[in-house]
């Protein structure tokens, strides 16, 4: 079971099969693309604002769970009704592990998420701004 926002369990995702031309299921990896800084020391105001921002431990060892915390924006994203974050994705490599769907009524844009790995991954989070599209972080997390 995940935990969300506010502590609400949240349900693993469904695997729905895609279609191809000739109507028959073919797993195909979701997109993980987005929008990332262009220079990561010097970020724009728009950047600051959209970038989500990874929390880890300084040492992940193989099948112990740790916390790991995802902030939209250096600075909070704004969360009002003209302009706020739709969704946050994590995925470990090219899997979606978690989705939270957000809105206007969400304080702030932050999740939680508690994860065990066994061997080392990559680490992405994407999120989409209603005003400014999808954006990306990724990491790799070594495993010990």
């Amino acid at each position: 079971m995940l935990v969300g926002v506010a502590g609400l369990a949240l349900a693993p995702l469904a695997r729905a099969p895609f279609a191809c031309a000739q109507e028959r299921a073919v797993p195909r990896p979701p997109s993980i693309e987005g929008r990332e800084p262009v220079d990561a020391m010097a970020l724009t105001r728009e950047e600051r604002r959209h970038v989500p921002v990874l929390v880890l431990p300084r040492a992940v060892r193989a099948g112990r769970p740790f916390d790991f915390v995802a902030q939209i924006g250096v600075e909070p994203h704004v969360m009002t009704e003209a302009h706020y974050i739709e969704w946050i994705e994590l995925y470990l490599d090219a899997e979606r592990v978690f989705s939270a769907e957000l809105g206007a009524r969400v304080a702030y844009p932050i999740v939680r998420v508690p994860l065990a790995l066994v061997e080392t991954a990559h680490l992405t989070v994407r999120s989409q701004c209603n005003l400014h599209g999808i954006w990306r972080t990724r990491r790799p997390v070594p495993v010990t």
